[in-house]
């Protein structure tokens, strides 16, 4: 296992530095901002040890001023002050002040707030598009939930024209320290959370401009700074072989939370450049002339690494028969529609892409084995996943019989699993659902926690839940047939989730049983060999992994 950790670190390590270098490429030297950056990494040299969710909770519980580092094209970052927000609510009366908004837009904020401006209509107020470049669709969650919750919102952010460089970063940094130092003092005993840049947030910018202001005014505060995804320390991690951790204490008042790996970090940043979402392509200078063997380079990659890393015996010739399809693709449905493998699949097709999934498709072209890859966006989760279908496709290759709605079912459980399982190689921080988040997700609209909830996604929830129960009792596929026999012979959209969602549950814990050494390679190997086209197969091999994988720690992240 050493070795296949060995590898997988390598490969993390290059698209790094890949990565960087292109960032360097793209956005040249600024010595201000290198200035302003070696400040900031000062702070993360090194960690005291490893923490948690828990511990960090309770520190912002107690807190007065709490500091939250943003990566403003990463989406995730966002993602984890949504949590810790939603953790907090109701414990702390909150103020949030966000760098995302100017200071001299706050009356227009507030009747966004109030509900007196449509999102369109505050969006146009503000001109949030010049002001803040950056997408929308990844902070309006919090911004939703602060209005459902009553939670005040202020600006800090401000145009300063007539300097550059890191002078222009400090006047920033002092614009904002005078509102967050004057919504301290007005509002005793609530908790200030501010979101701002990475940079901004170590301990002698904003923090130490806030600071300043308070001691004039014979004031003081308790400060707690949560900075996101530091690469020296996660390298660090790796080579103490703890890279699974999400949460470290720098010190006393200072965590760090790791819910990213660095290649996906920066790669973000190069996606944002080219107005992409969330992914892995690197940057083009014309991104809608780039050809598919171009766009779909990073996919083949993906291919390649993995069949080395789990040893598989991969023909690389295969990669010549797959083609990569994008919603630019504008040809895509006519391709499909001719193609007839794929008439009567065309309604899961549609309903795949009004979804705004990824997907493999397998067909035949002159007698020949042929693949086809949907990418609905540019995630990098996706495109991992669908990489893992192609290469598990191409090696049990196609099936010689139909399946039965039950053995069909139980088919697609395994492939999802596989696909979750390879894509965690490429990103290890991607998570599954667990049980037990099932669990909290039901008790939250149980107890009216949650508003406009999706309706299927609470009956998949239930039936993953009834499944993991049955699975308990019994491993009689009789007794499966008798409980699920409407969801097996159903075509919805339910019944697919209900199945990919026990397939990625299964294949996230795969993973960690073979990194730590509790699962066979080999074995694993067999299953993507496997066609799983006898009767009941799929069905017995899903219970055997499940409970050889029972015991397997889920990870969280924040």
């Amino acid at each position: 296992m050493t070795k296949l950790r060995d590898q997988l670190i390598r490969i993390q390590k290059k698209n790094y530095r890949r990565n960087v270098n292109l960032v360097r490429e793209s956005s040249g030297y600024n010595p201000g901002i290198k200035i302003y950056e070696k400040e900031y990494l000062r702070y993360l040299k090194s960690y005291e040890e490893i923490s948690n969710k828990t511990e960090l909770i309770q520190k912002v519980l107690t807190a007065d001023l709490v500091y939250h580092g943003d990566y403003h094209t990463l989406k995730q970052s966002q993602h984890s002050v949504l949590r810790i927000l939603r953790e907090i609510k109701g414990k702390r009366d909150i103020i949030l002040c966000l760098e995302m908004f100017h200071g001299r837009d706050q009356k227009y904020i507030d009747r966004f707030m109030a509900g007196e401006l449509s999102e369109k209509m505050f969006l146009e107020k503000i001109d949030y598009a010049r002001k803040w470049p950056f997408h929308w669709g990844n902070w309006s969650p919090i911004i939703s939930f602060c209005r459902g919750n009553q939670i005040p919102i202020l600006g800090i952010n401000t145009e300063i024209d007539d300097v550059k460089g890191i002078t222009r970063l400090r006047k920033r940094d002092q614009y904002s320290a005078r509102i967050i130092a004057k919504a301290l003092i007005k509002n005793s005993g609530k908790l200030i959370y501010i979101v701002d840049g990475d940079y901004h947030i170590a301990p002698n910018h904003l923090p130490k401009n806030v600071e300043k202001l308070m001691k004039l005014l014979d004031e003081s505060a308790k400060t707690l700074i949560i900075f996101q995804n530091a690469e020296n320390l996660y390298w660090k991690l790796c080579n103490r072989k703890l890279e699974e951790s999400d949460v470290l204490k720098i010190n006393g008042n200072k965590y760090c939370v790791m819910n990213t790996m660095p290649a996906n970090k920066i790669q973000s940043y190069l996606n944002w450049l080219e107005y992409s979402k969330d992914a892995y392509f690197p940057v083009h200078q014309d991104w809608e002339d780039d050809n598919f063997e171009d766009r779909g380079e990073m996919v083949h990659e993906m291919v390649t690494s993995l069949s080395k890393i789990l040893n598989l015996d991969f023909p690389v010739d295969a990669l010549e028969k797959l083609t990569i399809y994008y919603p630019s693709n504008l040809d895509f449905m006519e391709f499909v529609h001719s193609t007839p493998e794929f008439k009567g699949r065309l309604r899961l097709i549609r309903s795949k892409i009004k979804k705004e999934e990824g997907f493999l498709l397998e067909y035949e072209v002159s007698g020949e084995n042929a693949y086809l890859i949907y990418l609905a966006n540019s995630n990098i989760n996706m495109a991992a996943e669908e990489a893992t279908h192609f290469l598990n496709a191409v090696l049990r290759g196609p099936l010689k019989k139909p399946l039965s709605a039950f053995d069909g079912f139980y088919w697609n459980v395994i492939t999802e699993c596989l696909g979750f399982f390879g894509s965690k190689f490429i990103n290890e921080k991607r998570k599954s659902h667990s049980e037990n988040s099932i669990r909290m997700f039901l008790g939250q609209e149980k107890r009216g926690e949650l508003k406009r909830t999706d309706q299927e996604i609470l009956q998949v929830a239930r039936y993953i839940l009834q499944h993991f129960y049955l699975q308990r009792k019994t491993s009689d596929a009789k007794e499966f047939i008798n409980k699920f026999f409407l969801q097996y012979n159903s075509q919805s959209a339910v019944t697919r989730m209900f199945s990919t969602q026990l397939g990625y549950i299964l294949g996230n814990k795969l993973y960690y049983a073979l990194k730590r050494g509790q699962y066979s390679l080999k074995r694993i190997q067999g299953y993507f060999h496997d066609p799983f086209d006898e009767p009941t197969e799929a069905f017995n091999y899903y219970l055997e992994i499940s409970n050889r994988v029972k015991k397997v720690k889920h990870v969280s992240r924040l």
